[in-house]
This record gives C-alpha cells, structure tokens and sequence, in this order.
C-alpha cells in the first residue's frame, strides 16, 4: 500500500494541515498544492473538498446520554437514605434531559466552529437549490394563494399604469397617479422580497440536512457493515440490515431534491479534483522537462510525481562530493 501514489485529495488533505509551507524550486511541496488550488477556478467544490478536509480532521462531538446527568443527580438526592417520590423523580428526570440538551448543543456548536467552510457550503447549496425552484412550498393551499396574490398584483399595476398613461400631462391628477403607482411597486416588491426570503429559509433548511447527510453517510443502525447484529452478541447473522436495507448509507434526507443536491456536489468536487490535479501534474511536466525526465502516458486521474533527489557530483581532484 505504500507504494501507491497519493490521489488528489489526499495531497490536499496533507498540504492543508501540513506546518511546512516553503516554496522550494527543485521539488514540489505542500505550498504549491495550496499555490495551485488558490489558482483553481472552481471555487465551490474548493469550499466542499475544504469543509470535508475539516470534518474528517476534526474531532466529533460526543453526545451524552440523560443517564449521564440522572444517575449522579439521584446518587445526590438519595445520600442521606431517603428514598424519592415518584414525582420527585419524575422532576429529576425532567431537569437530567434540560442539562443533557444543554451539554449536547454545546458541543455541537464547539464543533461546527471548527468547520470553516460550512457556512459557505450551506449558502451555496441553497442558492443552487433557489434556481432549481425547491424553495417554493409544496402545500396546494399555499402556492394557490400565492398565485391569487400575484394576478392581484398584476391587474393593480396594470389599472396604475393605464390611469398615469390616460391622465393629462402636468396635471394634479398625473401627480397623483405617478404617486399611487410608486407606492404600489414598492408594495409588490415588498411582498416578492418577502416571498424570496421566505423559499430562502425553505432552502437553507433542506441544504442543511443535506449536507449534513453528505458529510456522514453511515447508517446509524449497522454502523455501513450492511448487515444485522445478532441480538445479545456483536456478531453479524448474516442478514441485510432493516435500517439502510444492505447499503450502508443512511436515507437521503428530502428524496429527489437530497439526491439532486448531493449529486451536484458530488460533481463539483470532482471538477475541482480534475482541475487541481491538471493545475500540479502540469507543473510537474515543466519541471521534469527541465531535468530531462521523461514523461509517462497521461493519467486520466492525474498525480503528483516527484523527481528522486539528484545524486551529488564527484570531483576529479580530490574525489570530493560537489554540490550543484
């Protein structure tokens, strides 16, 4: 396994969370992947490949369990060998999953501030999400009184327009109208701003679940082994597990529009692999030109290749090493 040369992401991934940045001329270094990548065009699988980058380094947030803060709580109250009243225990109960909550969105949020670029993921998913027209609510109730509200719009505007067309130039009644029609654009736009707003927040929503599903895929059942444990043992029976029906992956939140999602960023990442690898592997082309190494057949995932280390020169004098 040693022997297999390093893939795209797996280059990224060390030159981001390498400490040694210096630019060297006769090699190429973990500055230049981060050079190359800076030059990349496409920016929003950068931001995807980084936010992965993030959540496979960073440490997952440990979830606490009500027991956690339960049993201390009524070793606590029972020290002095009085036994609590079911209502009483029904009050601890009550305050143990208050302080579970507490303590569980706590580290969850230590561990999203780790994530740089998962505010920027998230937008971009939901702007992608905003042209695909996912935003708009999917009630019949509503979109009906949307649609109502729209040709109540249209035929406003349209009777405005007609009275400032029909008024007499520099008249009262022109100034007038000219008034009625700017305050009932802004009106209009007032309401389609808030309508935009409101598909935004729709989005955003499902982005959210979304990319949350694409960070971690495993079903939570099995734990991706595809298969059941058998009950009273750590041992798999040999069956598909009910949770992930033998997959291994969780379910895609939101159905078609999840996978819709998750395929496109899928795509954009493997735009942004293509064209950094393109970026480093033409760099290296240039740099074995210059020292007269001869090039392989084109990959069609490209890789770094490094040149080994030049051998040092022997002097005809002495016999001593000489550096170039």
């Amino acid at each position: 396994m040693n022997d297999e040369k390093r893939g795209i992401e797996e280059i990224y991934t060390s030159a981001m969370n390498s400490s040694d940045l210096r630019v060297e001329a006769d090699r190429t270094g973990d500055a230049d992947v981060i050079i190359v990548a800076g030059w990349t065009q496409a920016r929003i699988g950068g931001a995807m490949l980084r936010l992965h980058t993030e959540y496979d380094s960073t440490e997952k947030p440990r979830m606490a369990e009500v027991e956690y803060f339960y049993e201390p709580m009524l070793r606590t109250a029972e020290a002095n060998g009085r036994k609590l009243t079911k209502e009483e225990r029904k009050n601890l109960k009550r305050r143990a999953h208050e302080k579970k909550h507490e303590f569980n969105i706590q580290q969850l949020s230590l561990f999203l501030e780790r994530l740089k670029a998962l505010p920027d993921v998230r937008q971009q998913a939901a702007v992608q999400m905003m042209k695909w027209g996912m935003g708009q609510s999917q009630d019949p109730i509503t979109r009906s009184e949307r649609t109502e509200v729209r040709e109540h719009d249209a035929e406003m505007l349209k009777r405005l327009r007609e009275v400032v067309a029909t008024a007499p130039a520099e008249s009262a009644a022109l100034e007038a109208a000219n008034a009625d029609l700017v305050a009932a654009v802004a009106e209009v736009d007032e309401r389609r701003r808030a309508e935009g707003q409101e598909d935004f927040d729709r989005c955003s929503e499902k982005a959210s679940s979304i990319v949350r599903w694409w960070l971690h895929q495993i079903c939570p059942v099995c734990g991706g082994t595809k298969l059941q444990v058998a009950e009273g043992t750590n041992r798999h029976n040999g069956k598909a597990c009910g949770g992930c029906e033998g997959t291994g992956k969780s379910e895609i939140p939101h159905q078609h529009e999840g996978r819709r999602v998750a395929n496109w960023m899928d795509q954009c990442i493997e735009r942004y692999r293509a064209s950094l690898g393109q970026r480093v592997y033409g760099r290296q082309i240039v740099e074995d030109a210059r020292a007269g190494v001869v090039q392989a057949p084109f990959e069609s995932v490209p890789r770094i290749r490094l040149r080994p280390p030049r051998a040092p020169a022997m002097t005809e004098e002495n016999g001593d090493h000489e550096d170039f």
